[in-house]
């Protein structure tokens, strides 16, 4: 089956969780037999790695705009779309997306639209996106095979918004697989304990937060340091200013953007992982640690309250008291107890959130035509959505 895949970015520092979302979809839908493609405005190291294992990926480029203006190759994008069987279209407001949908509805090809968090608080939408969903969306949306949604609030809501019955969207949440041993780990990104939080420093992320609830039982736990692993989005200079402003700043530490294999050995080198996010959809971050044993700290907006009711860390409120309580818990209790907690994460991500079985279900599913929407039987606690990011 020839599947075509679209989104925004295939950068791995800018592109985010919808970025690394589509590149292992297309990955491993690849490995279950479908001859996959992958258009995006944005190229970057993950569409190298797609190319080095024999999917085409390609860029368009883009004009800075309100919204991202591509430079389409229309007919070449359009000749990708007709030969398609079927199509893979991440991201909402964007015109790739709706040029890709547009040229999908022409030709007859059926399409998923995955939104990606990017329909919450529609009703509420500045006046520019109320008339994107109006000019574009609603054929976009009406036009679909299916919606994808990240989790069953998510799925929830987009039914809410745009009146789309049962039938018609999905959960595929996000997914991993284990990764294999490091045959040169890097150099630890620090000479002690270490508390870790991996994403963009930006607001949304939640930096800020997770800094001042360090600041709160810095004093109880000495020795433990925090990393800020990610790249800047504006927020850096005011983290470091605060860290150095209460003290901290030989114990809190900026590596900026990490590489896979270089995430992996700060993942297995921390403590434990800190999600402190403000919005998100569901976090992949959480999934990368726990799959490789480490607990995790996050919030109650991070779309994988599942975490804690396993027992694979602690899901608790976005903000400072709430975080500062999370790491006083966890950071008290003994090692064991944390490996113990990672352990059980790994086991419940291993088997409820691969990507292998996953996509061969998808895969199966796309094959037929008249087929119901798919159920991939994940938790349901999993009680809040927004933007992938």
């Amino acid at each position: 089956m020839r599947l075509l895949l679209t989104t925004l970015s295939l950068d791995a520092e800018r592109g985010g969780g919808t970025a690394q979302r589509t590149t292992l979809l297309a990955r491993y839908l690849r490995r279950a037999g479908a001859r996959c493609r992958v258009v995006a405005i944005e190229d970057g190291v993950l569409a190298e790695s797609l190319r080095e294992e024999g999917v085409d990926a390609e860029a368009t480029r883009y004009v800075k705009a309100p919204y991202h203006l591509p430079f389409l190759r229309l007919l070449r994008l359009d000749r990708y779309v007709e030969h398609a069987d079927a199509l893979h279209i991440l991201g909402y407001w964007n015109l790739l997306s709706v040029y890709v949908a547009w040229r999908a509805r022409r030709h007859r090809r059926p399409y998923l639209l995955s939104v990606a968090g990017e329909l919450t608080g529609l009703a509420s939408a500045h006046l520019a996106k109320q008339l994107f969903h109006r000019l574009f969306g609603r054929r976009m949306l009406a036009g679909a095979r299916a919606l994808v949604a990240i989790t069953e609030l998510e799925r929830r809501q987009i039914m809410e918004e745009v009146g789309l019955a049962p039938d018609r969207v999905f959960v595929l949440p996000n997914a991993v697989e284990p990764p294999a041993p490091l045959a040169d780990p890097p150099k630890p990104l620090v000479d002690a304990p270490y508390v870790l939080f991996v994403g963009r420093l930006t607001e949304v992320k939640g930096p800020d937060l997770l800094l001042e609830a360090f600041a709160r039982i810095a004093q109880d736990h000495a020795d433990v340091h925090l990393v800020f692993a990610g790249p800047d989005f504006g927020l850096r200079a005011t983290l470091e200013a605060r860290s150095g402003a209460m003290g901290l700043q030989s114990r809190v530490h900026f590596p900026g953007f990490l590489d896979a294999p270089a995430r992996q050995a700060a993942y297995e080198g921390s403590q434990l992982l800190v999600v402190p996010s403000r919005d998100e959809a569901m976090s992949l971050v959480a999934l990368e640690a726990g799959v490789l044993g480490r607990p995790v700290l996050l919030t109650d907006r991070c779309g994988f309250d599942a975490v804690g009711e396993v027992g694979g860390g602690c899901v608790v409120s976005a903000s400072v008291d709430g975080l500062a309580a999370g790491l006083e818990s966890m950071l008290g209790s003994q090692r064991g107890e944390l490996d113990r907690m990672g352990a059980t994460l790994r086991d419940f991500v291993v088997s409820t959130y691969a990507w292998s079985p996953m996509a061969e279900r998808l895969l199966a599913w796309l094959e037929q035509p008249d087929a119901p929407v798919p159920h991939f039987g994940v938790p349901t606690g999993q009680r809040s959505v927004g933007a992938v990011r």
